[in-house]
């Protein structure tokens, strides 16, 4: 299996620039349970990829999924429909890519 594309219309920005990834994403990105991790986040075209990073690098991922996004990809996942956006899954990579609704 390459790919999982998670398509969910409750998947959305905050104002404050939170995010909250399902545990799909979380176990795709090859974090523990109940365990926090840090990742990092890319910007590719208008697309959002984050990866696991070092534990001293990175954007913190809470126990319950929730980070915080800045910058670059802040302004690429608020350009979607009403700040929608979907997932798409890679396990053998470990990397979670954010797509805007259009």
């Amino acid at each position: 299996m390459s790919t999982l594309t998670v398509k969910n219309t409750r998947s959305k920005v905050s104002p404050g620039g939170v995010i909250t990834l399902p545990v799909s994403a979380r176990k795709a990105l090859g974090m523990k349970p109940k365990t926090g991790a840090r990742v990092t986040v890319a910007v590719k075209g208008n697309i959002v990829l984050l990866a696991p990073a070092a534990a001293d690098g990175g954007f913190r991922v809470s126990p319950k999924g929730q980070m915080e996004v800045r910058g670059d990809a802040l302004r690429v996942l608020e350009g979607g429909k009403e700040r929608h956006f979907y997932f798409e899954l890679d396990d053998e990579r470990q990397t979670v890519a954010l797509h805007p609704w259009e």
